[in-house]
């Protein structure tokens, strides 16, 4: 029998962003849920909606379902020409964790909330100016690891 668990995630709607607070550990016992959800608000956003910021500053384990929630909900937002960003503390056991899967290549990855923020409105500034479709795409670009 598979433990599953009813959350909660606050949610939080911007005109620009949605941020998704996730719970104190992500493991086998929620990792479903918490996809499930992020599935949800992305997909009610539809295509060229804002970012999605997975905010998990409060959270302090995670395993391997974990990162797959995550990347699944990184590809769906691709598909719908969104993108997620995750905020995870530098030092952590889930930043580690980020690190040692290879996350940051596939997700973009900020130290804190107001960064994870200030990184998808520049982005999607800088799409707008540029005439990209919002959530284009990035690529690593320079040798500082920025995103073009």
């Amino acid at each position: 029998m598979v433990r599953t668990v009813a959350l909660d995630l606050p949610t939080w709607h911007t005109s620009q962003y949605v941020v998704v607070t996730l719970p104190g550990e992500v493991d086998g016992a929620n990792a479903d849920v918490v996809r499930q959800h992020l599935l949800t608000v992305l997909n009610a956003g539809g295509p060229g909606a804002g970012p999605l910021i997975a905010d998990l500053t409060g959270t302090t384990f995670c395993d391997s379902s974990a990162i797959n929630a995550l990347l699944r909900a990184n590809t769906r937002a691709g598909a719908l020409g969104r993108r997620l960003y995750a905020a995870v503390p530098p030092g952590g056991v889930v930043r580690k964790v980020f690190d040692i899967t290879g996350i940051p290549r596939a997700i973009t990855v900020c130290d804190d909330i107001g960064s994870a923020i200030a990184a998808a409105v520049v982005a999607a500034l800088d799409d707008a100016q540029a005439g990209e479709p919002a959530g284009a795409p990035r690529t690593p670009g320079g040798d500082d690891g920025s995103l073009r």
